[in-house]
């Protein structure tokens, strides 16, 4: 046998779990098995016919296509309550909604009865409660590539949500971007060990004396910016922490129980797999929306044409800033004036001798030209939101 058709994985230190070897093996040789905090990793059995076909569609070990840089947006749901109820600014819910009402399917990640994280099919707008919010624990996706393969070839508009090397798998195992799949990978930091969380999940319930049976990673309280740890019990109790300051929190910050792969990420970078990004909008100025800053806004990057076409017809409120961007404009205007009218003094009357006072200059050089500065000015800050997103359509 020669040696390119030996199967080739990478390190586990590089290895991201997406499962895409596993996912896509033609002989089923290949098995994503936990190590001792809870991270699967592909273990190749004796059925390997040695093809390498999981070497080929491996993300890690294929060169990734440079992509345009995405259009940006402060994004978020007009439904309060799904707002309330979701992680940020519920823009994930109407992507969903997009889908189902088309017939579709949305893969997200959920939680089963004994809290742990794996990725699950849904198909039915009611049921989108089990795969909305943020899970930063990794979730398991046995299955879920071949599910979607299976709905596509159905002819059925399929939603994929995932961690951007989930989303890079999915895409490695099909071989395609097929026109139906819409695909939004989430901002995330890292994921966190499915070993620690099933431990924590047992350390609840042994001091709580009951068991948990919901939790929220990234819970809200109305009007408050703060994220929450909340958990409810089978007796119907509730347990309510500050995200930062609990248990789970403090170990996710500090970076505890990442997996390995995560700390040198390859797509930590607006080069992104997804046809949409979706993540929590920090950095935004205090005072720019402080209400809706409150109820939970969305960081929303548009990667590709397909998912420019899909944000065009969705119902959002987002956040264009047409006043930064005559700000911006007015800016750059003052400093030419500022530099070209002394430039322009200089010249006539320095050079050319004709004698002209500042009224004279300014009549000259700036006055009359001020109102069609002022038009071109407002033309471009209503125009400027339109064309980025446009240009990141066509790029």
């Amino acid at each position: 046998m020669n040696d390119h058709t030996v199967p080739q994985l990478p390190p586990r230190s590089q290895c991201t779990g997406c499962a895409a070897c596993a996912e896509g093996c033609p002989k089923n040789a290949i098995h994503m098995l936990p190590d001792r905090e809870g991270f699967l990793y592909p273990t190749v059995t004796d059925a390997c016919i040695q093809c390498g076909h999981c070497t080929h569609i491996c993300p890690v070990l294929r060169q990734r296509e440079a992509h345009p840089e995405p259009a940006v947006f402060a994004a978020w749901n007009p439904d309060n309550a799904v707002r309330q109820n979701s992680t940020c600014g519920g823009v994930f819910s109407l992507l969903a909604d997009y889908v189902l009402e088309g017939g579709g399917v949305v893969f997200g990640a959920g939680m089963d009865a004994q809290l742990r994280v794996r990725h699950e099919a849904v198909k039915r707008k009611e049921d989108l409660p089990r795969i909305r919010g943020a899970k930063p624990v990794q979730s398991d996706v046995t299955g879920i590539y071949q599910q979607v393969r299976r709905e596509l070839d159905r002819g059925r508009p399929v939603l994929f949500s995932g961690t951007p090397c989930q989303v890079d798998g999915l895409y490695h195992y099909l071989g395609e971007h097929p026109e139906k799949l819409l695909t939004c990978d989430v901002l995330c930091r890292g994921v966190c060990s499915p070993g620690v969380w099933a431990k924590l999940v047992q350390s609840m319930a042994y001091i709580k004396r009951k068991q948990p049976v919901a939790v929220q990673f990234c819970g809200k309280l109305p009007g408050q910016r703060e994220r929450r740890f909340q958990v409810r019990f089978d007796d119907g109790t509730t347990f309510d922490s500050p995200l930062s300051k609990s248990e789970f929190g403090r170990g996710f910050f500090g970076n505890l129980f990442l997996r390995p792969a995560c700390h040198t990420c390859p797509y930590a970078s607006v080069d992104r797999p997804g046809d949409l990004s979706l993540g929590a909008f920090y950095g935004l100025p205090k005072d720019a929306y402080p209400q809706e800053q409150r109820s939970g806004v969305s960081l929303l990057l548009v990667n590709t044409p397909h998912g420019a076409h899909v944000f065009d017809t969705l119902p959002l409120k987002r956040e264009l800033r047409p006043l930064r961007t005559a700000a911006a404009c007015l800016a750059g205007l003052a400093m030419l004036y500022a530099v070209g009218l002394p430039y322009m003094a200089v010249i006539l009357n320095g050079y050319m001798g004709k004698g002209m006072d500042v009224s004279a200059i300014l009549w000259a050089g700036m006055l009359p030209f001020l109102p069609g500065d002022m038009l071109k000015i407002a033309v471009t800050a209503l125009l400027a939101p339109l064309l980025q997103k446009r240009l990141s359509a066509v790029s």
